[in-house]
């Protein structure tokens, strides 16, 4: 354990002392200084928040991974060159413990440097919150919708199977689809379209959706409807609406008269006495405008209903976790490249594995698609071949990257969003004691095959 912090303490030190990192940290502080000071949002307070805290702390992330990725492929692939390693193999050292001080060093650095990044972020958004510096409905706003942590509840979704296929039986009668097209590639489409008609409004119409809550909400805490539309008509123009909540046959519903723009972000406070005691919350939207301009919320995200979860510092901490998490998982993606390859290729190999990290989602989109270049069935046999092997390549991708896939947990926190103590034990179990687990197995066997002594 002793030569395991010992060689920890060395790689700090040679760490901090590269002229790459040093610049990155340079650009670090002036992004912590500057970035805060320049920031602007959308006029808004919550714009205020989301912006300081994505785009700080966003960019302060970057330009920690790759001082963290040059790091790590160094501190390895420069002691092999310069044959500096032979001093630490020449002794009652393992091939393990090497690969372990490396990498505990490095989350030194990095544990330190993003709990930097985290605090002057936090004083700097506690500076330009001030109570004196809001008006008061601003003061409420904060400590109610944007300094908290709120589960998100997305609307219960009906089930459109019968409406697709009637839709889809009818345009196959009409002749709407070519012959050819696959019914697999074809029902896709007409889902979409149904979806986007059931999150539609038009005008002199109303619609509702119901949300079903987990457990029953806090009586002390609002519940906060988020929304955003667009509009049939391609402008700003604000809309006139009404917002009811409550049960549909309720006297005593919640009614609330709008007239907001359309792609803006948009809250709404609502009691949580209108949920009703199976724990189910109908809201209903009625669309005012005088012209022909219909109202259509994105089925993912257009309509969120926030509930009270928890205190903003805890959930703070979370995302800080997370993002530690992620810094460490590239120290270890890095140390084992630089234990294969010299720095030039080490870097390069562990900056397409950052690249493909943050391309997982569209690696598993991509994967889902079984035809990329064969679009009809009497396609040859070369790109028959073409196909299968790249969707073989993006299916073991998908499956690789899949278990690494979560929200930014930048996003969730400047939305006020929940981050569970879950999501933080599953990144531990996958992202340090899962993959970096497989990467020291594979740097480590790899340092007790090298033959780093060899003359040049």
């Amino acid at each position: 354990m002793n030569s395991i912090f010992a060689i920890a303490i060395l790689s700090l030190r040679s760490a901090i002392r590269s002229k790459i990192v040093l610049v990155l940290l340079f650009f670090l502080l002036l992004t912590l200084i500057g970035l805060p000071l320049s920031v602007r949002g959308d006029g808004t307070l919550s714009g205020h928040v989301h912006i300081l805290l994505r785009y700080t702390l966003g960019l302060a992330t970057l330009i920690l991974s790759v001082a963290t990725v040059w790091a790590s492929c160094a501190t390895l692939s420069t002691e092999i060159r310069d044959r500096q390693i032979q001093l630490v193999v020449s002794k009652p050292v393992r091939p393990v413990q090497i690969w372990l001080g490396k990498w505990l060093g490095l989350a030194a650095m990095n544990a330190f440097f993003l709990l930097l990044c985290f605090g002057a972020t936090y004083a700097a958004l506690r500076w330009t919150t001030q109570p004196q510096k809001l008006t008061a409905e601003e003061v409420e706003q904060l400590h109610t919708e944007i300094l908290v942590a709120q589960r998100k509840i997305a609307p219960v979704t009906p089930d459109l199977t019968d409406e697709v296929m009637r839709q889809y039986r009818a345009g196959r009668a009409r002749g709407e689809w070519p012959p050819d097209m696959r019914t697999t590639d074809i029902l896709p489409r007409i889902e979409r379209t149904v979806r986007a008609h059931v999150h539609s409004v038009a005008p002199g119409t109303r619609n509702q959706w119901v949300f079903r809550l987990p457990h029953e909400p806090p009586t002390d805490r609002p519940l906060i409807l988020r929304y955003r539309f667009s509009a049939s008509v391609l402008d700003l123009e604000p809309v006139p609406a009404t917002w009811s909540a409550g049960a549909p046959d309720a006297p005593d519903r919640d009614v609330t008269s709008v007239e907001v723009p359309p792609r803006t972000w948009q809250s709404l406070a609502i009691a949580p006495e209108r949920v009703t005691a199976d724990g189910t919350l109908t809201i209903e939207f009625a669309n005012h405008h005088e012209r022909a301009v219909t109202v259509i919320f994105n089925p993912e995200e257009g309509l969120q209903l926030m509930m009270y979860a928890g205190g903003f510092l805890p959930n703070y901490f979370r995302a800080y976790t997370l993002l530690l998490f992620h810094l460490l998982f590239l120290a270890a993606i890095g140390i084992t490249a630089g234990a294969y390859f010299s720095i030039p290729v080490a870097a390069m190999a562990s900056f397409y594995a950052l690249l493909l990290l943050n391309a997982g989602r569209l690696v598993g989109r991509i994967a889902e698609r079984k035809i990329h270049v064969a679009h009809h069935p009497d396609a040859g046999w070369l790109e028959q071949a073409i196909d299968a092997a790249a969707f073989a390549v993006y299916r073991v991708l998908h499956l690789i990257l899949r278990p690494l896939e979560a929200a930014n947990p930048l996003d969730l926190v400047a939305l006020g969003q929940w981050i569970g103590w879950s999501q933080v034990g599953y990144m531990l179990v996958v992202k340090l004691l899962l993959y970096s687990g497989i990467l020291l197995v594979l740097g480590a066997w790899h340092l007790r095959h090298k033959e780093v002594a060899l003359p040049s």
